[in-house]
């Protein structure tokens, strides 16, 4: 067979496909940038409708108020602060020491003295009013209350088996050994020896307290329905609703003057809906806000401002409103005015200021507390703005503490 022949037997190819042309190219392209714009646009979407949500928060549409504007006060605080650095190889110092109650009571003085404080929060703490079973020592209670007077400042009086500051539930130790240990995640108001010890001592603080003309009103526990942790392994301890509606009727019952009670809680959230347990037992709904917390993103630390999650976040106002409604008053127990740190707060100075707190961010928090609807403020941190200023020459925190105060 010739070259030819093979060539003409052979079966033809098929001619090859045509490939994309332009006009399929340019569909792609057009595709593509049709769903990029899509995409776009709906994630504009979704950022102008949360920036709506913020900005229609109570926050940014709540009218301001005039709250009274005072400070809290914990004499183991300021003790930490200026006597028991860790910084500096400073250990604690013996809570009966000679001398306590006057040094206490003079750095509340000066604090009061600095600030103009009109109101001020202390705490009865049980394991040092009831040192022995059926012995009540009011020394310290007593030079606070002292210095109060003398500064015309009204007081708030908290009294409970939990006060102000770490590590909370102040607890005697002669108790927990009678109890023979508590368990973690215990309601441990359910325990009867304890309950009865606690009730029967608040009745004793509001007698003895009840004839200072300085306080003005209670507080029953601390945070009651907020879990917290005390003792070798950090157990949750609970308080039931039924002991604080005990704890209430108990002060109130040994208060001829019928001063105001007020239940504080602390929100996260807006899901948590226990303020209104809160609401239901006392006088005044009180609350605990602070508005920037630390939190970490993708591992860098990010100091998140709380109340601008829009609604998600506690809704302050509303609560106010919910009091009003039922003739009470809502009040902010606690209100950030020093630094939230993850590290010994000794190491905050104004050459290592903190991320977490600087005055700009305090400002916020004197607006936050004027649209809240709240009628009381007490600010958290008085100690750190005494410690700031004697310790570190800033007198900054102390001015501007004064300065909402005089306003």
């Amino acid at each position: 067979m010739t070259t030819t022949e093979a060539a003409a037997s052979s079966p033809s190819r098929p001619a090859a496909a045509p490939g994309p042309g332009p006009n399929l190219h340019r569909r792609a392209v057009l595709g593509f940038s049709a769903l990029g714009a899509g995409a776009a646009v709906a994630l504009g979407a979704v950022a102008f409708m949360a920036w709506l949500f913020i900005r229609l928060s109570w926050p940014h549409v709540e009218p301001e108020g005039a709250p009274l504007f005072g400070v809290s006060f914990s004499c183991n605080q300021m003790e930490y602060l200026e006597l028991e650095d860790p910084t500096l190889g400073r250990e604690a110092v013996p809570d009966d020491r000679p001398g306590r109650a006057d040094w206490c009571a003079a750095r509340f003085s000066a604090l009061l003295e600095a600030t103009g404080a009109p109101t001020a929060r202390l705490s009865a703490e049980w394991s040092e009013i009831e040192p022995e079973p059926g012995r009540y020592d009011f020394t310290l209670l007593d030079a606070l209350l002292g210095a109060a007077e003398r500064n015309g400042t009204k007081v708030l009086l908290t009294v409970g088996m939990k006060a102000q500051r770490h590590p909370e539930f102040y607890i005697p130790g002669w108790m927990l050994e009678r109890t023979g240990g508590l368990e973690g995640g215990q309601v441990i108001s359910d325990v009867p020896e304890l309950r009865a010890g606690a009730l029967a001592m608040a009745a004793a603080v509001v007698r003895h307290a009840g004839t200072s003309p300085a306080v003005d009103a209670w507080g029953a526990d601390n945070e009651p329905f907020v879990v917290s942790s005390r003792g070798e392994h950090w157990e949750d301890w609970r308080l039931g609703r039924d002991y604080i509606d005990a704890l209430v009727a108990t002060i109130r019952a040994n208060d001829p003057r019928g001063r105001p009670v007020s239940v504080n809680h602390g929100q996260h959230f807006v899901m948590d809906r226990r303020w209104r347990w809160a609401l239901d037992a006392g006088d005044a709904l009180a609350a605990s806000i602070y508005p920037f917390r630390n939190d970490s993103i993708l591992g860098r630390p990010v100091v998140l401002p709380i109340l601008e999650i829009g609604p998600l976040a506690p809704n302050y106002a509303h609560q106010a409103r919910t009091a009003r409604a039922q003739g009470k008053e809502f009040w902010i127990t606690e209100l950030q005015a020093e630094p939230w740190t993850d590290f010994d707060v000794h190491l905050v100075t104004p050459a290592n200021p903190s991320r977490n707190l600087d005055h700009r961010k305090l400002e916020r928090n004197f607006e936050y507390a004027r649209r809240s609807g709240a009628a009381r403020v007490y600010l958290w941190g008085g100690e750190w703005w005494l410690y700031q200023r004697d310790r570190h020459g800033d007198s900054s925190w102390m001015e501007q503490a004064r300065g909402v105060m005089r306003d």
